[in-house]
């Protein structure tokens, strides 16, 4: 499964490495909005699973809908 960037912006820091197993809702990665204020919003785990693959790095600008991490079913 492929967890994607909600809005666009710039990746602020990366929290998980590969072959790690998260929880549910426990954020992923911290991204900076592209408005204004330049509001921070976190990518969470959508359920509990495991980093099979991380696309991104600090520094990167995603768009809309761009693939940031890939997960797999928890063990």
């Amino acid at each position: 499964m492929m967890i994607r960037a909600e809005w666009p912006g710039t990746v602020v820091d990366v929290f998980v490495q590969v072959g790690q197993e998260v929880e549910e809702d426990e954020a992923l990665v911290l991204m900076e909005g592209t408005d204004s204020a330049r509001t921070p919003f976190y990518i969470n785990a959508p359920e509990a699973c495991r980093i099979k693959k991380i696309l991104v790095e600090e520094g990167d600008f995603s768009e809309e809908d761009d693939d940031i991490l890939e997960v797999v079913e928890a063990e």
